[in-house]
């Protein structure tokens, strides 16, 4: 497990990360860090896309769950029945939950990079090189430290993000499900922000950097694909 973590994700990213810096960012590591989430983003934005539409799609569909709930269903046919329909309907009702979980390796080799400092031999390819990168952003900021404005930035940007996100299908009545769906869109939006900005102030700056790149492309693009595809919030 350790070889695989090493190998294709913790090794290429940190590699992708130590070229960038020495070859486009100006050996700028923070720069760099803003150049590998974007250029991360990008080659994620295929699966992001699909995510975003099966939200909207989910909110459409909810006339049609309701239905299916209201016909006295055991659990079980009831589940069968909810995924004939999202199957008819092309929908991958976990597909956001797999976005999320592309992201989090991803999340955790950046952390790891400034955990153990960029300088790191026994990781890095033979044909690239860490001599005179700076550990800062733009030469202003130590981004192997915590930056507390970073870290409130993030947590605002997350904020924003989780009121421009497509609201959760409601679900009629006030059973479980009705109020579980109503908690966690509410603490998405007030109380994830706040833990955020606290898990952020205790970690390297770099990685607030990436929460906060991640945050304000995952804003551009929920603007750009409501309008470009007509879809409604």
């Amino acid at each position: 497990m350790n070889t695989l973590w090493n190998n294709f994700i913790y090794e290429p990213i940190y590699n992708t990360l130590v070229f960038i810096a020495s070859n486009v960012a100006f050996k700028d590591v923070g720069l760099a860090v803003l150049i590998v989430t974007v250029l991360i983003r990008f080659i994620l934005m295929p699966l992001s896309k699909k995510s975003i539409i099966s939200q909207y799609k989910m909110r459409l569909l909810q006339p049609k769950l309701d239905e299916i709930k209201s016909r006295g269903l055991s659990k079980e046919e009831e589940s069968k029945a909810q995924f004939a329909l999202y199957k008819t309907e092309g929908i991958n009702p976990f597909s956001g939950c797999l976005y999320l979980l592309i992201q989090l390796p991803i999340l955790f080799a950046l952390y790891f990079s400034f955990m153990k400092g960029i300088n790191q031999p026994e990781h890095l390819y033979s044909f690239l090189s860490t001599e005179g990168l700076k550990n800062s952003f733009l030469g202003l900021i130590d981004i192997t430290k915590p930056f507390i404005p970073f870290a409130v930035l993030a947590g605002i940007t997350q904020a924003v993000q989780a009121f421009l996100a497509p609201k959760p299908p409601t679900t009629s009545g006030e059973g479980f499900q009705a109020q579980f769906t109503k908690s966690l869109s509410m603490q998405t939006k007030y109380v994830l922000p706040i833990i955020i900005i606290f898990i952020a102030s205790k970690l390297a700056a770099a990685v607030s950097l990436y929460w906060i790149v991640t945050n304000l492309f995952s804003i551009g693009q929920e603007l750009y694909f409501r309008k470009t595809l007509k879809l409604k919030s």
